[in-house]
């Protein structure tokens, strides 16, 4: 059979079409690198916003000499029967940069208050009218630090107010995400989640020219159940004139000086024994010895 050549205008055809072909083959070839890079870009700008959102907040925090607050907080535990449980606390809190604090934490199962004057730092059973007292100096920074590692003083949310926040916050981050926006009390909050290898935290900043945190979640991965701590603060206020020796302790009368070792026990949830069943706390903390150590 006779094969007729194509006409110019055919072969012309031909031709465009060919480019079709290679250029669409090319665009899908780079398109999805190119939509991989954009959303690789998109990623890490998110968590700059993210980790800037907490910096901006730490620096404000930070640059507050006198501040006063009030909190609520929830401490889950879990029982072996993987029930959660959740025990809730109210509290004050003063603080006077660089070296002067006063917290007060009541609860169904403690009501204590921890006072540091710049040269000691004192805890108070309220219940028990038992108070230990050891001498100490330095910032507040670095007091949390030794109340956290020699007295073994669970404080949580501790970090949010001293006046290297950023750090403490961001140590051992391996994750940061600004999920959006969130109301926390009536307030626009900026709403952040960070990761680590034991926990997950999520932080609510107020929007704004004070962004002062509003709520702080903490989730334990190493805990079965993932129980959580949560914070939220109201009634901030900066630049509050203190009277003198309110960062003092003078013991009220009938109190008794111990040990602090001899401290009962003074956490947020109920003492050893108190319970039916072992639990895990968020912290990893157990309600009973046997099952294990305190964090």
């Amino acid at each position: 059979m006779r094969m007729h050549a194509l006409s110019p205008l055919a072969r012309a055809g031909w031709r465009r079409a060919g480019v079709l072909v290679v250029g669409v083959a090319t665009a899908l070839a780079f398109g999805e690198p190119a939509r991989a890079q954009d959303a690789s870009a998109a990623a890490e700008q998110n968590r700059q916003d993210a980790i800037e959102i907490v910096k901006g907040m730490a620096r404000y925090v930070g640059g507050q000499t006198d501040i006063t607050l009030a909190f609520d907080s929830e401490l889950e535990v879990v029982t072996p029967q993987m029930e959660k449980l959740q025990f809730n606390s109210s509290g004050k809190a003063q603080i006077h940069r660089p070296d002067e604090f006063r917290v007060s934490r009541t609860g169904g199962y403690a009501d204590v208050e921890l006072l540091y004057d710049g040269k000691s730092v004192t805890v108070y059973d309220k219940s028990a009218k038992t108070y230990a007292s050891e001498p100490m100096s330095g910032s507040m920074d670095s007091v949390v630090d030794k109340l956290r590692g020699d007295l073994m003083l669970d404080m949580p949310a501790a970090d949010l107010m001293i006046a290297d926040s950023f750090n403490a916050l961001m140590a051992d981050v391996v994750e940061a995400k600004h999920i959006g926006r969130g109301v926390i009390n009536g307030i626009a909050c900026e709403h952040v989640a960070f990761r680590n290898h034991d926990t997950d935290w999520q932080l609510w900043v107020e929007v704004g020219e004070q962004p002062i945190p509003c709520k702080m979640v903490i989730t334990s991965k190493t805990v079965g159940g993932a129980p959580q701590y949560t914070i939220r603060f109201t009634d901030w206020h900066s630049g509050t004139q203190f009277p003198a020796g309110t960062f003092a302790f003078k013991p009220p009368e009938g109190a008794r000086k111990v040990d602090f070792s001899q401290l009962a026990d003074i956490d947020e949830i109920p003492a050893a024994g108190a319970m039916p069943n072992d639990v895990k706390s968020a912290s990893g903390a157990s309600t009973t010895p046997a099952s294990g150590d305190s964090k």
